[in-house]
């Protein structure tokens, strides 16, 4: 099995999604964060001094899988930022339960990033070996999970944020490579923080037991 993940975080900018956004619906101006292969944390900042957190914050849209994905918040207070706790690929609406009449809100993402999910063989006696080579500055971390991304039923997955997800290496410079647990049964790599140049190539490398 091989994976590669090219990834190509955008700026972070706190106005992405919507500039001044007011009223009760809010409109935005794109549903992407721009960059390649990532999913982002959403935030959301109060240009007022009236306090909102009385308030919820509904946002739709995918997660880095594409799978449809939804999250309330709690709205920002005097002058604050919320943030959300899924990584959003896309963000198709944002929608307070109530109007924030004529105060406004700005909606972007911050440089808190995951990857799509790659799916591991756990049954292999061969454990998955994971390398990466960046540009610019990133520190990230790979991040595994031992709940199963394509099981029935009650073990399928919502969205990227329903399984635990454990960090196995910290990294912030090029890795020749990791190798992963290996009762892991998906990887997942996760950018913390970069500079506006940062870029990051991982390869998932696992050798399959043959049947």
């Amino acid at each position: 099995m091989y994976t590669k993940l090219d990834l190509d975080p955008a700026n972070t900018s706190a106005v992405r999604y919507a500039s001044n956004a007011t009223g009760a619906t809010f409109t935005l101006a794109q549903t992407t964060t721009g960059g390649v292969g990532l999913a982002r944390i959403v935030s959301i900042v109060n240009d007022a001094t009236t306090d909102h957190s009385g308030k919820t914050i509904a946002i739709v849209g995918t997660d880095a899988d594409g799978k449809a994905q939804t999250e309330t918040i709690t709205g920002p207070g005097n002058a604050a930022t919320v943030v959300s706790t899924k990584h959003f690929l896309t963000v198709t609406s944002v929608t307070p339960s109530a109007t924030i009449g004529a105060d406004t809100f700005d909606i972007g993402f911050n440089d808190d990033c995951v990857s799509k999910t790659v799916p591991l063989d756990y049954r292999s006696t061969f454990a998955a070996v994971v390398s990466a080579n960046m540009s610019g500055t990133v520190a990230w971390d790979y991040e595994v999970t031992y709940d199963h991304p394509n099981r029935p039923a009650e073990f399928t997955w919502t969205d990227q944020a329903t399984p635990i997800w454990v960090s196995t290496a910290s990294l912030t410079a090029d890795d020749p490579g990791t190798t992963l647990d290996l009762t892991a049964k998906a990887m997942r790599a996760r950018i913390t923080s970069y500079t506006d140049t940062g870029e990051l190539q991982v390869w998932v490398n696992q050798v399959l037991t043959p049947v």
